[in-house]
């Protein structure tokens, strides 16, 4: 006999309140790299995902079903009804979403992230993050497949899909972990050259406040003036970090013999990915194309067919836009946050667009610098954060590069130069580097 979803939910709940992790089949250990060579980015994105995936496994081990569906409603709304509700001890809040047929699999992903916000309202101070949402259907549409990678590793969410199954009457909830291809994917794109926006923000020496090395009478900034300076990028770094952006800031100043010569020796870099970059996809002739996998690429065809005709031109560019508008505002707003004062004064800064490649490869702007400390966000920090775990667990006789990294993982979390190698080793412009 064949359960259908109804009865499906109401098994779990009354057979299985606090059981639910004995139905579950099929978890693995994350990917681990045996190679003595640097790991690419495709294997430390899977390995993010599947070390996420199975905390939230091992969480469900304590889980209590407390409620089917549940009730939620708004004033003014449509009731909405979660399937299952729990609670764990090690994960916390839990929603359960039950869907065995494939047709109707992403309208119920669609509604799992739904109730996550709707907790989040009404629990003022919680985050879709910390919200555990688990969803039980068959994964077969590509698109649910699609969702379910991008929101566990861009979009941070903490999400968990098992498949049903029912043979001779027993029932098996097996773990779903995104193919390999996924993580490849993001590894030909995330960090292109290409993929990266540049905002500059340029000012002025701040006598007492800011000053240069020449001032000190060797090659090194005055320690109040790092202070300040790394004060800024990072004020600048949490609030891209809550805009959900993927990107690295870090303050630069130039040599003092340069600086002197300059009307604007500092500046703040802040470099975000860019999800709209021109050549991942663009539109020419009507034909959407790009260095994108074809059924993405068929997709946004998709959409750009249901346009009004008189919009379709330039839509593309018009997201490209808004996009680079949205980062030069925030950029610019915490930088200005920044430099408020008591008596009102202010001085003249500018802001501009650099070329990622070009900006990495001027002798000017990145040799006869102090580069400072770089703050990392989003998915960046955690490709980096991977990388970090991976070297320090690395076995003394397999350290081949323990000369050239610091003898405590913490000084390589902010020192500019460990940093940008790594991220450069990662793919970061490795081509043009």
């Amino acid at each position: 006999m064949q359960f259908t979803e109804n009865e499906f939910r109401d098994y779990l709940f009354n057979h299985h309140k606090e059981s639910i992790s004995e139905l579950i089949v099929g978890r693995r250990e994350p990917v681990s790299w045996q190679g003595d060579e640097f790991p690419p980015l495709s294997f430390l994105l899977q390995q993010i995902a599947e070390q996420k995936i199975n905390k939230i496994l091992d969480g469900l081990e304590s889980l209590v079903i407390i409620a089917q569906e549940l009730r939620l409603e708004k004033t003014g709304d449509s009731t909405t009804r979660v399937d299952l509700f729990g609670n764990s001890e090690t994960n916390g809040l839990t929603i359960i979403e039950l869907k065995k047929s494939k047709q109707t699999e992403r309208q119920a992903y669609t509604e799992l992230l739904a109730y996550a916000n709707h907790f989040c309202s009404i629990f003022p101070g919680i985050t879709e993050g910390v919200i555990n949402s688990v969803l039980i259907a068959p994964m077969e549409t590509r698109t649910v497949r699609d969702a379910f990678a991008q929101e566990i590793l861009a979009n941070d969410k903490f999400a968990v899909a098992l498949i049903p199954k029912q043979d001779e009457g027993k029932i098996t909830l097996s773990v779903y972990y995104p193919d390999k291809s996924y993580y490849q994917w993001f590894q030909n794109n995330l960090l292109d050259d290409r993929s990266m926006l540049t905002v500059a923000i340029s000012f002025p020496i701040i006598d007492g406040w800011i000053d240069i090395d020449q001032e000190t009478g060797d090659r090194n900034i005055p320690d109040y003036s790092k202070v300040a300076l790394n004060t800024i990028s990072n004020t600048i770094s949490y609030q891209l970090e809550a805009g959900g952006y993927h990107s690295l800031v870090y303050a630069s100043q130039n040599w003092g013999e340069i600086a002197k010569l300059l009307p604007y020796p500092n500046t703040i870099y802040v470099v975000v990915i860019n999800p709209f970059a021109s050549f991942r996809s663009g539109i020419n002739n009507q034909k959407v194309s790009g260095e994108s996998a074809l059924g993405r690429l068929a997709e946004i065809q998709e959409i750009y067919d249901q346009l009004d005709e008189d919009k379709r031109e330039f839509w593309i560019e018009s997201l490209e836009s808004n996009f680079h508008d949205f980062v030069i505002r925030t950029v610019r707003e915490e930088f200005e946050r920044c430099f408020r004062n008591t008596d009102q004064s202010s001085f003249q800064s500018e802001i501009s667009i650099p070329d990622w490649y070009g900006l990495k490869t001027s002798m000017i702007d990145s040799v006869f610098t102090h580069n400072l400390d770089i703050y990392l966000s989003g998915l960046l920090r955690k490709i980096y954060m991977s990388y970090v775990d991976y070297m320090y667990n690395k076995k003394e006789d397999d350290f081949y590069y323990s000369d050239d990294l610091p003898k405590y993982s913490y000084d390589t979390l902010r020192d500019f130069l460990p940093v940008w190698e790594i991220l450069r080793g990662l793919g970061l412009g490795k081509e043009n580097a």
